[in-house]
């Protein structure tokens, strides 16, 4: 099993990026505050969402959701899911201001705290050293 984290692939059984990690942490903890269900860590989700943040760090994609339908009906055929989200962000953030930039936004708090039981997580720096993050949500 595979495991995307940061900018390569790991063996699941290794621990998961820090900054993955916190974000997951950070996000679940504000699930707790409102009496939801923790999210659950999906390896093809996170997958996607590495490929994608690799995708806007290189330039392939600008920054933003474009390809959002092709890597929702992906999650679709591979869980069953019948709602994805995602949240997206860029900047030289640390896990928690990320999250935070998150909750302090309507649609993406919509997503963190929205109906879902399961999550994916990638990052990627461009040479810059700009990190994109990319959180996708199923059910």
């Amino acid at each position: 099993m595979i495991l995307f984290s940061g900018i390569y692939p790991i063996n699941a059984d290794v621990r998961m990026d820090t900054m993955e990690t916190e974000i997951l942490q950070f996000v679940n903890d504000d699930r707790k505050q409102h009496d939801l269900t923790p999210l659950q860590l999906n390896v093809m989700e996170s997958s996607l969402a590495f490929k994608h943040s690799q995708d806007m760090a290189t330039g392939k994609v600008k920054f933003g959701h474009d390809g959002f339908n092709s890597r929702a009906k992906s999650i679709q055929k591979s869980v069953g899911a019948v709602e994805v989200g995602e949240n997206v962000a860029s900047g030289p953030m640390n896990a928690r201001e990320v999250v935070d930039g998150w909750l302090n936004s309507p649609g993406h708090r919509k997503n963190i705290e929205g109906n879902f039981i399961l999550t994916g997580i990638g990052y990627a720096r461009d040479k810059k050293g700009n990190i994109y993050f990319t959180q996708i949500f199923s059910r």
